[in-house]
């Protein structure tokens, strides 16, 4: 499973990048993201509660389906992408993170392979070769 964060300041265009990436990584296999949500509270709430009662996955449907368990962490969402077949996974933020990062917006980070200044179809494309290289 190849893994690659982007990363960038706050409406940079990482999600416009993302969408773009997505669509044409899906032509090479299966594609998953994961977005760092901090401002996201899965601690307080309903979430929270049915957590705390002891559930090991807690599912919110509505127009799709989002996934909670109690260990909340990068590395147990990755394992859960694994089990599921993904070829590529595609994080938005995790800019601390040891994976590949693709930079958007100029941010100064490590592990960088790129950095994109426009998102075009060029660009995207020269993007998904450098990610199926990794």
């Amino acid at each position: 499973m190849k893994v690659v964060a982007v990363v960038g300041h706050h409406k940079s265009g990482k999600t416009t990048l993302i969408e773009a990436l997505v669509k044409s990584l899906k032509r090479h296999g299966r594609v998953g993201t994961v977005k760092h949500m901090p401002g996201h509270h899965v601690d307080q709430g309903d979430t929270h509660r049915h957590l705390m009662a002891g559930a090991d996955v807690v599912i919110g449907l509505g127009l799709g389906q989002i996934v909670v368990t109690p260990k909340g962490s990068l590395e147990s969402a990755l394992e859960e992408m694994r089990s599921r077949g993904i070829d590529f996974v595609i994080l938005e933020g995790f800019k601390s993170s040891q994976y590949p990062k693709i930079v958007i917006g100029g941010i100064d980070v490590q592990n960088k392979i790129c950095d994109v200044h426009d998102v075009n179809d060029a660009a995207v494309e020269h993007l998904v070769e450098m990610i199926l290289s990794l």
